[in-house]
């Protein structure tokens, strides 16, 4: 450490530079500054964390935000955290799973309307469009599925639209049907493969 280093410290000290802008314009580690700040008496100048300085906090950061809380009383965003009431609501662990279940209900009911509307709307074989639960897809060709669109928890839609595009839109009437005559097509290729 040269005694020129040390006096342009706490000459930019002096001038109100931050830790960080000596840094900069050093090129030294804020340890450093830090040390020779200290000894020197031109510390980083925080306030004094009591229960005065607390309330203070507390009654500015209702109508502030943290970053906003720092600017004011010179304080790091850690200090503001550990030392204000959290403006979170918390909740229970069955609220948590409550909460989550919707997310998730909501976000999977959007991209169920979203598939629909992309495959017309109304099911394939016999019109129906009443009641978005009763539609249901199907895969033309069950080899060519990679995935249940039932179970799209964080795929993109444009891996949701490739999947849409192997199926039909139809009404879980007709899906049953579809699957009925499939059944009775494997089980009468069974029955003349054993003949």
């Amino acid at each position: 450490m040269t005694v020129s280093l040390k006096k342009e410290i706490l000459r930019l000290r002096g001038e109100n530079k931050t830790y960080d802008e000596i840094k900069d314009l050093l090129g030294c580690s804020k340890a450093t500054i830090s040390y020779h700040c200290t000894r020197n008496g031109i510390g980083n100048n925080k306030p004094i964390i009591d229960n005065e300085l607390v309330n203070q906090i507390n009654d500015y950061y209702l109508n502030h935000t943290i970053d906003e809380v720092v600017k004011r009383f010179n304080i790091s965003r850690s200090t503001v955290i550990r030392y204000t009431d959290n403006k979170r609501i918390k909740l229970s662990d069955e609220e948590l799973r409550e909460r989550n279940y919707n997310h998730v209900k909501t976000y999977r009911q959007k991209i169920k309307e979203r598939a629909v509307e992309y495959k017309g709307g109304e099911c394939f074989k016999c019109g129906y469009s009443k009641c978005i639960r009763a539609l249901e897809f199907h895969h033309n060709d069950p080899k060519e599925k990679d995935f249940h669109l039932s179970s799209y928890k964080v795929l993109s839609w444009d891996k949701i639209k490739i999947e849409l595009d192997k199926c039909i839109l139809v009404c879980s009437n007709c899906h049953k049907e579809i699957h009925f005559e499939l059944d009775k097509e494997r089980i009468t290729d069974t029955l003349i493969k054993y003949q």
